[in-house]
This record gives structure tokens, C-alpha cells and sequence, in this order.
């Protein structure tokens, strides 16, 4: 998915409050992405580090891991 820092931010945020490392780390999660070829504010977001961010904050969190899967779909969504 195809997401600006601030996009990315504004989905994640929510899921860190309580957990500075989660809070943190958005934007290493973004800047690891591959850039887009024709929008430099864009970045690919890689799954499989989502994946991996998203089971350590939920589990912090005592959140059950399937809330990783509305995460994923919002930010389906605004990469269009």
C-alpha cells in the first residue's frame, strides 16, 4: 500500500497510546518502505513489517490480533 508519513501516522497513532516504542517507530515503518516512482511523499508500506509492528503494539496493548486486520484495511483504503 502506497501511504504518506502523515497517513500513516493518523492510522497507527491510535493504536500506540500507552506504548512510546509503537508511537515511535511509525515513522522508521514508513521510511523502510520503497519510495514511489512518481511521488516522492509516497512510500510503500511492506506487509510483512506492518505485520510485525502491528502484533507488538496490539499485543502491548492486550488487543486481540484480528485488529490488525481493520488496520490493514484502512490503510488499504487510503492508499487507493
Amino acid at each position: 500500500m502506497m501511504v504518506t508519513e502523515a497517513e500513516l501516522q493518523t492510522i497507527l497513532q491510535p493504536l500506540t497510546i500507552g506504548y512510546a516504542w509503537g508511537a515511535d517507530t511509525i515513522g522508521d515503518l514508513w521510511r523502510m518502505g520503497a519510495p514511489t516512482p512518481h511521488d516522492n511523499t509516497r512510500r510503500i508500506v511492506f506487509p510483512n513489517k506492518l505485520a510485525e509492528w502491528l502484533e507488538d503494539v496490539l499485543e502491548r496493548q492486550g488487543r486481540p490480533l484480528d485488529e490488525s486486520a481493520r488496520v490493514y484495511n484502512n490503510l488499504r483504503k487510503v492508499s487507493g
